[in-house]
This record gives structure tokens, C-alpha cells and sequence, in this order.
């Protein structure tokens, strides 16, 4: 019998022979369930039991975290752990990880994926394509990349990443951090701006910032009026980041030119929102992260995080002061 016991909170995988197999010498791998986010009845009683968590997107609230009797480590499938009790954990003395680097390539490409499908106006060609029409105008004006103006809220490593993809393309780059300096910046092809100066000169906005009480609905009436009305709007990081009928209403009102959207603020949205099927906004479910390969590094990482945090060694990627 293993002498640990890992628990996986929720997952989407066909299965968790990547966890099994890397910790198999060491530790049983159970899951609460395998769909993603749902309460189990018995989930308290089996976390109490867990040496290690591994967590998607289970709320890990305070009451959860209480449970956690013997664990050593929470380990997120992901970036954020804004779906973690952190504070409660840290009172604990529970370290908790998470994957930073995992979907950059992929996280950036799709972000500038979703602005160029924007910018070049593919939704309205391939409708009027697909209705019977051939019609240049229909997504009229289009512009140059190389004139365009590229703006990234949360310059991390995707917002970098982003930077330096829209850079290479010819675009130029501004960027908005409040946690960064003109020279932490120096040698990058952005330059670091004010949010609100962000807002003005960017001809698309892009967010790239966690999920905290300071960034929730930081896209709010406001700051879409401050934006251009040719302007484009893409969010590939958290849905609550936006407010939802702000946005909706600067779309619909012309205060921008439309949206990509890969995350809403209730993921999935209802099947009635509007923004679902807007004719000016492009959105995907919640998959910018999403390559084979990315899936396959992230359980790697987390696997080898859990198994040096079981075995004494030193335990990476920790996000709180543990």
C-alpha cells in the first residue's frame, strides 16, 4: 500500500495515468470527480485524508482548505488560483504551486489570434461568403498591422509573450502593470504606460492580468468609453476581470469595434447572452491555454511538484508565503 495519498480535486483528462505513473512508487492518486468544478458529497472527508491536493477548478474555499488535516502541498493545474482559498492555506502553512509557464506560446498566439480575426474582419467575410455575397466592404475599414497600436494589461510572461509576437509583426506595443517599472521593461519592445493612457492610445486592448479584488471588473463602463471606437477588445485571461454588460453595451453602443473573448464571467455563459453569438465578437470556450502539449506539461509539472513536496525535496512554483 502507497504510504500517500494525492487527491485530485476535478479533472477533464481521459484519465490520470500521467499522475499515477509518475507517483507510483510513492502515492495512491484519487479523484473526487472528473467533472470539472462539481461538488462531491464526500469531498471534505476525503481531502481531510489527502497529503497532497491537485486542483483544476474545484473551489478549494476556506472550509475546504480547513479539511486539508496532513497536506503538504495544493498543486494547480494552471496559472491562477484565484479558485483557491490562498489566505487560508498560507494560516495553515500549506504551500500552494501552480504551472506559469506552461501555455505561453499558446495563450499569446491565441490572443493575437483573436485580434487578427478581429482586425481582418473574417467573421464578416466568411458570413456574407457563406450567405452568397463577395463583398469587400462588409468588414470595411481594414488596417495595417504595422500601424496599429497594441495595448497589454498585465505585462507577466503572456503579456510579454504577447508583446514580442505583436512587435515581430510590426505592431507597436504599449503596456499597463502596476507592479513594473520603465526599467524592468528597457529591453523589451513595449512601453510601459498608465492604464488609463493605455485605454487611449491602443487601437486593441488585450488582458493578460490575474484575477484580484483590485483587477475584478477593472473593464468596466469607464474604462470602455476611454477606449478608441475603432478599438478592439480581447480577453484571454479571467472572465470577472469584465464587466459583462459594460462590455455589451460598448459594443452595442459603438464604443468599440468588437471583442474576442476565450473567458466570460460565468463560465459556460447562459445560452441567451448576447455575446455568445454577437456579430461583432469572436469567442472560444475557455481554450487559450490549449495545446496537446501544454496539457501534457502541466500535469508533468504538477506531478513532479507533488512527488518532491512527498519526498522532502524542494517544492517549486510556490505562489503563496509558505
Amino acid at each position: 500500500m502507497s504510504e500517500y495519498t494525492v487527491v485530485v480535486t476535478d479533472h477533464d483528462f481521459t484519465d490520470l495515468s500521467i499522475e499515477r505513473d509518475g507517483l507510483a512508487d510513492v502515492a495512491e492518486v484519487v479523484e473526487l470527480t472528473s467533472d470539472v468544478g462539481e461538488e462531491t458529497a464526500d469531498a471534505h472527508d476525503r481531502l481531510s485524508e489527502a497529503d497532497a491536493v491537485i486542483n483544476l477548478r474545484y473551489d478549494l474555499d476556506a472550509d475546504a482548505i480547513a479539511a486539508l488535516d496532513e497536506c503538504r502541498v495544493v498543486a494547480r493545474y494552471g496559472i491562477g488560483v484565484d479558485n483557491i482559498a490562498v489566505d487560508a492555506a498560507t494560516e495553515r502553512g500549506i504551500p500552494v504551486t501552480n504551472v506559469p509557464d506552461y501555455c505561453l506560446e499558446e495563450v499569446s498566439i491565441h490572443a493575437l489570434t483573436l485580434y487578427l480575426a478581429l482586425a481582418r474582419g473574417l467573421k464578416s467575410y466568411d458570413a456574407d461568403v457563406a450567405d452568397g455575397g463577395w463583398d469587400r466592404d462588409v468588414a470595411a475599414p481594414i488596417h495595417r498591422l504595422s500601424t496599429r497600436t497594441v495595448g497589454v494589461v498585465g505585462y507577466g510572461a503572456i503579456g510579454r509573450a504577447v508583446g514580442e509576437r505583436a512587435a515581430a509583426l510590426g505592431a507597436d506595443v504599449v503596456a499597463s502593470d502596476p507592479f513594473l517599472t520603465a526599467d524592468d521593461v528597457a529591453d523589451d519592445p513595449a512601453e510601459l504606460v498608465e492604464f488609463a493612457a493605455l485605454l487611449e492610445q491602443s487601437d486593441v486592448v488585450t488582458v493578460h492580468s490575474p484575477l484580484t479584488p483590485e483587477t475584478r471588473e477593472l473593464f468596466d463602463a469607464d474604462a470602455f468609453s476611454r477606449m478608441n471606437e475603432d478599438a478592439y477588445f480581447v480577453n484571454v485571461a479571467r472572465g470577472p476581470i469584465v464587466d459583462g454588460d459594460a462590455l455589451l453595451a460598448a459594443v452595442d453602443d459603438g464604443e468599440i469595434a468588437g471583442a474576442g473573448l476565450d473567458v466570460f464571467p460565468e463560465e459556460p455563459p447562459a445560452a441567451d447572452d448576447p455575446l455568445r453569438d454577437h456579430p461583432k465578437v469572436i469567442t472560444t470556450p475557455h481554450v487559450a491555454w490549449y495545446s496537446e502539449e501544454a496539457n501534457d506539461q502541466r500535469r508533468e509539472t504538477v506531478t513532479a511538484i507533488v512527488r518532491s513536496a512527498l519526498t522532502g525535496g524542494d517544492i517549486e512554483n510556490v505562489v503563496n508565503d509558505v
